[in-house]
């Protein structure tokens, strides 16, 4: 059962995923969004990867990861190279999947590449949208981008969910980082690694290992948790 996302809202179906993706114990909740998926491949978005050998064993894991899940995959050939097959293949997806990596060097690339653009486009269609870590901060309106020390600088992301920015690797710990998503929108989504959040018709729910996490600040500064159910 969800719950009302407490302001909080998606476009479309989208999965924020805390990382560790594509291990075995995210095998369930990968399961799991694949049903709720329309006809059509998963596609994988790596562009949080270093270009080249990075890029490569990112996506040929994932190709396998899908593969042994009985899914059809198609990776495209580097999208900053050339962004052709990448967008044909977004646009006929049933679920796009956004790797882990740098959130400044997916964004960055998700913009120039014009590979952002189609994932929307795909969401407002019907296709499912995840994203791990790197790429579920990316799939909000609004980023948290990290720095070598201190907490992390926001930016603009795709949009696809409004009103939070994602923690990713979250273990209850992170408060610089939860201070900064604060200060830049209403909720931060605090979400364990092999875990969770489907944003689906204004309702929220936990999928995978742990339970994310939905903080917020009451009026009098201190923050209010609560588990997404």
């Amino acid at each position: 059962m969800g719950h009302p996302a407490s302001g909080v809202r998606a476009t479309g179906v989208v999965c924020l995923q805390g990382g560790s993706e594509l291990t075995a114990a995210c095998r369930p909740m990968d399961t799991e969004l694949l049903q709720l998926a329309p006809d059509g491949p998963v596609v994988v978005v790596a562009l949080a990867s270093e270009p080249g050998a990075d890029y490569s064993r990112t996506t040929a894991n994932a190709a396998r990861y899908f593969a042994d899940l009985g899914a059809e995959v198609e990776v495209p050939a580097d999208p900053r190279r050339g962004a052709d097959e990448a967008l044909q293949q977004v646009a006929a997806a049933g679920l796009v999947f956004m790797t882990g990596g740098s959130p400044r060097r997916l964004r960055d690339a998700l913009v120039a590449t014009g590979v952002g653009d189609a994932i929307t486009a795909r969401a407002q269609a019907g296709g499912v949208i995840v994203g791990s870590s790197a790429g579920a901060m990316v799939a909000c309106a609004t980023t948290l981008l990290p720095q070598w020390r201190g907490r992390p600088d926001a930016g603009p992301g795709l949009g696809l969910v409004q009103a939070a920015v994602v923690v990713p690797h979250y273990d209850g710990k992170r408060k610089a980082w939860v201070e900064a998503g604060l200060s830049v929108e209403p909720a931060v989504l605090g979400i364990p690694e092999c875990s969770g959040v489907v944003m689906q018709d204004g309702e929220m729910r936990r999928v995978g290992v742990e339970a994310p996490t939905l903080i917020t600040a009451s009026r009098g500064g201190c923050w209010v948790r609560t588990n997404v159910g």
